[in-house]
């Protein structure tokens, strides 16, 4: 960076150098992928640079493909969206700010703490995540955002015929045990009979179907509690953009039992869609979703062997949904349903989570710094 600290582009506009994983079309990456198009949105002259833990990517957006070919030369501050032990200081930068998503209640156990306290500041996407962090350094909440006119078209794509005419809950998330899908099944399957109309919609990634079918019958035998059960709609897999929103839209209800999340970006979809949400108590949806946060208590963390070695292990803690609690929620929005009860969409509290707004939010923290 041959320029000063304090060099401006031609329009008097903060330069930002923005790194991260935007094109692995992870729900992580497409976190950074839309901090980069809000901050674009916002007038912000930010030059976004890519890294990938994948041999090949398939990359097709064109606003930041354009983004990309800006110089990074007069940039006044990083943004490194990155994991925190991957951190790196540069005093040419006016500022360097971390990007931190945490999923358990406590870091102390792992390195990120030290990490993240080499940066200037550090934001996070929620307050559970600003909590999990014990360092000395500035910690600023910013949201993950959307672009919400992808979500106003709910007819193009593909529908699910099983999911018409009945009452839906929906979970979408990856194959993993920090999700919790478990629990979810324990308490829909012992909840529902077979008979009623209701639905249990898993879109899932990061494991055959057969796999994710099998793990829904294991549980449904270890219940117990019936003969029959109602049989899961189960997608594993990648859907068009327009079959993911039709299909989401067919839904009532979307449920998150995770053990830990940083922000969650299907809760937020399913927000901008006008879904009631339910969720664990504590893990960060209640930053934005509307509907109920189920009573959760905390655990040693175990099973979360498919991430780094020093994280989610049993010295730390996470949150576990109460089944029994998470049932009679289930069973009160079902009831609401079959009253007619079903809540409107809010217009203004959606908006909160566009690229705009989110992107004059990250604006207003940058010229924070510059005074």
């Amino acid at each position: 960076m041959g320029e000063s600290k304090n060099a401006k582009n031609r329009n008097g506009v903060v330069k930002v150098l923005y790194i991260g994983n935007y094109k692995d079309g992870t729900g992580w990456g497409d976190a950074a992928l839309n901090n980069i198009i809000a901050m674009d949105a916002a007038g912000i002259d930010v030059v976004p640079r890519a890294i990938t833990y994948k041999d090949n990517v398939d990359f097709h957006n064109s606003k930041v493909l354009e983004l990309e070919k800006k110089d990074a030369d007069g940039c006044d501050v990083c943004i490194q969206h990155v994991l925190p032990h991957l951190y790196s200081y540069n005093s040419a930068f006016k500022r360097n700010i971390g990007f931190l998503a945490s999923e358990t209640l406590d870091l102390k156990y792992s390195n990120w703490n030290y990490y993240a306290s080499i940066m200037d500041e550090i934001w996070v996407p929620s307050n559970a995540c600003k909590k999990s962090l014990d360092i000395t350094k500035p910690v600023h909440v910013i949201p993950h955002s959307l672009d919400i006119s992808e979500y106003e078209d709910t007819e193009s794509g593909n529908k699910i015929e099983n999911l018409i005419g009945s009452y839906n809950f929906v979970f979408v998330g990856e194959f993993i045990e920090r999700k919790n899908l478990k629990d979810l099944l324990r308490a829909f399957h012992t909840e529902f009979k077979s008979w009623e109309n209701v639905n249990l919609y898993i879109k899932t990634s990061g494991a055959d179907l057969s796999i994710v079918q099998n793990f829904c019958n294991q549980i449904k035998r270890g219940l117990k509690v019936s003969e029959n059960y109602k049989e899961e709609i189960i997608i594993s897999g990648k859907l068009d953009k327009k079959d993911y929103v039709s299909t989401m839209a067919q839904c009532h209800c979307f449920v998150m039992p995770s053990h830990g999340e940083a922000f969650c970006i299907p809760a937020l979809e399913a927000t901008v869609l006008g879904l009631q949400c339910l969720w664990t108590d504590g893990i960060g949806v209640e930053d934005f979703a509307v509907g109920k946060a189920v009573e959760s208590y905390q655990e040693p963390c175990f099973g979360g062997v498919s991430s780094l070695r020093n994280l989610y292990t049993a010295k730390n803690k996470w949150l576990t949904i109460k089944v029994d609690k998470l049932q009679q929620e289930m069973r009160r929005c079902f009831e609401e349903y079959k009253r007619n009860e079903l809540k409107t969409l809010d217009e203004n509290h959606v908006q909160k989570y566009s690229h705009e707004y989110v992107g004059n939010m990250i604006k207003q923290r940058l010229e924070e710094v510059e005074k």
